[in-house]
């Protein structure tokens, strides 16, 4: 009788010494080395991930001020308000898993993301002028973003959609581009090359599909558009007129460096 109230004893202070050794033994800076490691340290990755503000929670909680990704050294995704709590649901596949939370401007990530570099995130509502990386295309993209992002190792596979999207293309050189107003695809990242699978856009004048790949700085796509019929003035028919494959269906080609 006395054993088992030991026992009893020593299981019910077991979560009272877990907490404290969370809250005592393990330093915020060896977190934060563990976390940014985690990404810096796949296998190809050109990547790097900056936590500032890091804070830990009494019940294995997290959180920080802003995670800052870059990707060949440029700011490439922000996500603000971070946090993060442990969940023991994951402990028998032998990686620790946390439930996440932050937000770009004004829209919502959520997921869960185990560790060293596994896990599923949505976001909702996501602005895209809030994402730096859409700023090396010099041109202005804006629209709210849902997406379902898969990650394993350094492998993050994408399927996103945007609703409202809005394309200022004062300075790009790819024809139709401010028109399409609809925006949804898959894509994938591995180490430092963007696989895109299928962009599709839609717009008052027709529809596009992009496909292509971006190998660290190289881009090497193509933009087939499909106007519709007698949606065309003279000038956007000449300008697309030189990428004519066939009657109603055009290939533009996107190669060369991304701009710096």
């Amino acid at each position: 009788m006395i054993r088992l109230r030991n026992i009893l004893l020593v299981l019910a202070g077991l979560p009272v010494l877990l907490v404290l050794l969370w809250t005592i033994a393990v330093p915020v800076d060896l977190i934060r080395e563990r976390l940014e490691s985690a990404v810096a340290g796949q296998a190809g990755s050109n990547a790097a991930l900056s936590i500032n503000g890091l804070r830990k929670g009494i019940f294995f909680t997290l959180s920080a001020e802003s995670l800052d990704l870059k990707i060949d050294s440029r700011p490439a995704l922000r996500i603000d308000d971070f946090s993060g709590s442990f969940t023991p649901r994951y402990l028998t596949s032998g990686k620790p898993g946390f439930d996440i939370k932050g937000k770009i401007g004004t829209g919502d990530v959520s997921g869960i993301l185990k560790l060293p570099l596994e896990g599923s995130i949505k976001t909702a509502r996501a602005e895209l002028r809030e994402i730096p990386y859409m700023t090396r295309f010099d041109t202005e993209i804006t629209g709210h973003v849902d997406s379902d992002i898969r990650i394993n190792g350094n492998v993050i596979k994408i399927t996103f959609d945007v609703p409202d999207l809005d394309i200022d293309d004062s300075a790009s050189i790819i024809p139709l581009l401010n028109t399409f107003r609809k925006l949804q695809g898959a894509l994938s990242v591995q180490g430092n090359t963007i696989q895109i699978e299928s962009i599709s856009l839609e717009g008052e004048k027709g529809f596009a599909r992009l496909r292509g790949s971006i190998k660290g700085n190289d881009m090497d796509m193509s933009l087939e558009l499909m106007p519709a019929a007698g949606a065309l003035n003279t000038l956007e028919s000449m300008v697309i007129g030189k990428y004519i494959v066939s009657p109603g269906y055009y290939v533009v080609p996107i190669r060369g460096a991304l701009p710096r």
